[in-house]
Formats: C-alpha cells, sequence, structure tokens
C-alpha cells in the first residue's frame, strides 16, 4: 500500500498529541482510591496501543524525499528520524588523526562497566573448547553460524545455546578467563556483572556451587591484582515472580562477598515490573543491591514502574524515557542512573536505529547520569572502548564530556567508596590528556 508522506506526517503528530492528553489525565487520576489502579492500567495499555501505531508509521521506508521535507521529518521527533528511511547513501566514516588520538586516549583510560552479562562474555572458540571437555557433540559450522546472527530470536538463540553449554560450575572458570581479558584489554578496573542462573539451574546445576565458584573467580582475580569483579544475580522475567522469588532465596540463603545484589532481566514485555514489587523490596530490606532492566523493549510506563513501585537504584537501558518530559524529570531529581548500552540498542532496534539518533545526549543535557556499557561485548562483537568512542563520533561527546561519562560510570557503581576510586583515576586520565594533548 502506497502512503502520502504528509499523512503519515500528520497521523504521527496526531498519536503524538493523544498520547501526551492520555498522559496529563492519566497523571489527574486520584491517589488512594479502589478505581486508581485498575485506571492507571487501562490509560497504560491504550499509550501503549497508540505508541506502537507510531512505531509502524515510524519504519515506513520513504523514497525520493526532498531535503527540506527531510528537516520536517526531523523536527518531529528524535524516534522518528532514526526510522524513516531514506534513500541516501550511507558514509562509513572515516578516522581523522585527532580521532585516532582519541581513541587511544579511550583505550588507556581507566574505567568501570556495570551493565554487562557474564554469558555474553564467551567466545567461540571458548564455547568449542567447553563443549569438549563436557563431551558434547557440536559441528564447527553450527557453532560460526550461531555466532553470525542478524536478527533478536537468532541471538536469543546463541545466548541460550551458551547457557545450555554450561555443564558443571567449573565451566565458570573457562567463562571468567574471557571476561577477565575484556575487562583487562579496556583497562575496566571494576565491574558490575550480569548472570542469570534460572537456566542453569534447571539444566542440574546447584546455585551453591554456582556461587561458591563465581566468589572464587572474583576473589583470585582482584588477589592477582586484576580488575574488581562484582555479580549481580539476575532474577529474570522470563521465567515469572515465582522463580525470581526463588532465585532471591538463594541468594539470601548462601551470602557471597563478590554477589552484591539483584537485577532484573529476561523479556521485559513477559514480565511488568509491577510484578516483582515483592521481590525488590525483600532483597531491599536484606541489604542486597537492585537494578533492573526498563525501557528496552516496552515504553516509559515500564520505567515508572521501575523507580516507583521496584525502587531500583539503577535503570538498565532506559530508551524509551524519552517519551515522557515528566519521567526523565523524575530520574534526575532522584539521581538514578542509567545504565547506556549503545550498539545494544541500536540492534535490538525498538526504539533507535541509528546511532546519532540515540536518546543519551538528551539525557546528559538534561543532568541525567549516564553510564556508558556494552551489555553482551562478545556477541555483538563490541567493546568498552569503542562505545566510548562511538559516543564521541555519533553523539559528538567532547573528550571532557567522555571523561565526566567516566566519573559518573565510577559514582554509579555499588563499589564502596567510588570517591577513592575516582581519585586514583582522575590522575591518571589527566595525564592521559597531556600525553595525548586533548
Amino acid at each position: 500500500m502506497v502512503m502520502r508522506l504528509d499523512d503519515v506526517l500528520q497521523r504521527i503528530r496526531t498519536l503524538d498529541r493523544d498520547v501526551e492528553e492520555l498522559r496529563r489525565l492519566r497523571a489527574r487520576l486520584p491517589a488512594n482510591r479502589a478505581f486508581t489502579s485498575g485506571m492507571q492500567v487501562a490509560f497504560d495499555r491504550h499509550i501503549n496501543e497508540l505508541l506502537n501505531e507510531k512505531i509502524q508509521l515510524e519504519e515506513l521506508e520513504v523514497e525520493h524525499i526532498p531535503e527540506d521535507l527531510l528537516n520536517d521529518i526531523a523536527s518531529v521527533d528524535v524516534a522518528t528520524a532514526s526510522r524513516i528511511t531514506v534513500d541516501r547513501e550511507k558514509k562509513e566514516y572515516e578516522l581523522t588523526s585527532e580521532d585516532k588520538k582519541i581513541m587511544e586516549f579511550i583505550r588507556a583510560m581507566p574505567k568501570t562497566e556495570i551493565h554487562l552479562h557474564m554469558e555474553a562474555c564467551i567466545n567461540q572458540q571458548t564455547l568449542q573448547g567447553m563443549l569438549d571437555k563436557n563431551g558434547v557433540p557440536y559441528e564447527s559450522e553450527q557453532l560460526k553460524k550461531l555466532y553470525q546472527f542478524t536478527n533478536l530470536q537468532e541471538f536469543i538463540k546463541l545466548f541460550l545455546f551458551i547457557i545450555d553449554s554450561i555443564k558443571m560450575a567449573e565451566d565458570f572458570a573457562l567463562i571468567f578467563k574471557n571476561l577477565r581479558q575484556y575487562l583487562e584489554s579496556n583497562n575496566i578496573r571494576y565491574a558490575e556483572v550480569f548472570l542469570a542462573p534460572s537456566r542453569m539451574i534447571q539444566n542440574g546445576l546447584d546455585y551453591r556451587d554456582i556461587a561458591d565458584s563465581l566468589d572464587s573467580l572474583s576473589r583470585e582475580c582482584r588477589n592477582s591484582g586484576g580488575p574488581d569483579v562484582r555479580f549481580l544475580i539476575d532474577v529474570s522475567r522470563t521465567f515469572g515472580p515465582e522463580n525470581a522469588s526463588k532465585n532471591l532465596q538463594r541468594v539470601l540463603s548462601n551470602p557471597r562477598p563478590s554477589i552484591i545484589g539483584i537485577g532484573l532481566g529476561g523479556a521485559e514485555l513477559m514480565g511488568p515490573a509491577r510484578d516483582y514489587r515483592d521481590v525488590f523490596a525483600q532483597a531491599q530490606a536484606e541489604g542486597l543491591r537492585t537494578v533492573a532492566h526498563a525501557g528496552e523493549d516496552d515504553g516509559p510506563w515500564s520505567i515508572r514502574d521501575t523507580v516507583e513501585l521496584l525502587k531500583a537504584e539503577r535503570i538498565g537501558h532506559g530508551t524509551s524515557a524519552v517519551q515522557d518530559p515528566a519521567l526523565l524529570e523524575l530520574i534526575r531529581k532522584k539521581a538514578i542512573p542509567i545504565e547506556i548500552c549503545l550498539t545494544s540498542n541500536i540492534f535490538t532496534g525498538k526504539y533507535v536505529r541509528r546511532e546519532k539518533d540515540h536518546p543519551v545526549r538528551r539525557y546528559y543535557e538534561e543532568g541525567i547520569i549516564c553510564t556508558v556499557n556494552t551489555d553482551d561485548p562478545e556477541i555483538f562483537h563490541v567493546t568498552l572502548s569503542d562505545e566510548y568512542f562511538k559516543f564521541h563520533k555519533s553523539l559528538n561527546f567532547t573528550v571532557s564530556e567522555i571523561v565526566d561519562l567516566c566519573r559518573q560510570g565510577v559514582y554509579a557503581t555499588f563499589q564502596h567508596n567510588p570517591a577513592t576510586m575516582w581519585n586514583q583515576f582522575k590522575p591518571q586520565i589527566d595525564d592521559l590528556r597531556k600525553k595525548f594533548a586533548l
């Protein structure tokens, strides 16, 4: 079906207006009334339907678009500009001599990373070694094809294959070796790493053995001069609230110094944040740190529930927050860091399709705490140094702003004394800036 471009733009503007009106009406609902919760859910569902229609319109391809009309499209909003495909030649940027200096500076800069999945740090060679060790038959071409995924479903297939390949607690030593190599090659001094044990436990592993292995590997790494690695256990939406509670009880019953909290990950659309309120409340009462993926595959209401109901200390991804200015102000006032995963967000493509259109630039300028992360480095073929450089090249972050992002990343950690860590980083960064004349 052929649609006139001006009709598409008019419908997008109408949807924006309707969504804004519904949000205003939702905000006027009286608090603490019997009907309030149900009405809020009804508003959220209708808002979601309108936003999904908007996304479908934004994904339409447009041919032979005039330059002046392109500027009009870009004025609709950031998300719209990122999803309308135009018939322009796409040019890969070339590195200038200044770019190369900045890249070297970023590689050498001490860093932290706080949104990183351990299972996604295993490379193909290590996976093959683990399969060989455990006597699991496989074909090399099969593994190669798994690592060459092109869509979200293929990515999930690879991720689950890796998890199902972990047959015993000793396998974590191989994975941790990859993790440590990755951290050290990017000069990441401190990391908080997610681990999702649910499927592993279903496959017969004992959580206590997993916890012992993680804690031992973390301690040995620190004692040998390597990075400080701490773990967040994923309670996961994928398996539901009951399983999330079981994972929490496992963490509470088997405390380990390197396991510092829980994270809510898994398929965001399978489980609203509100369903995990009791799990998070108990974890917080017991002194665990709490984070949650939100706004990666669902709308801003998912992030709002994560902030207001779960009281999560950090937000993973948070990409859809840009749709709700009042939510952005709430996040800023509460000083809740957002764990930005640029390459991951582009690949999943729910809210942004091009690096330069990612809302992190707006978040940063509005005073929201932003941290730079990779999510799944081995799977997405990206490093933390790459991500920082993309912030510079595609989103116009200056060297000083890159350093500030590094600082925010330090203070967003759950490290017991982040000021001490930053006081160690800062002189080294200053020396590097002098070395590279930046």
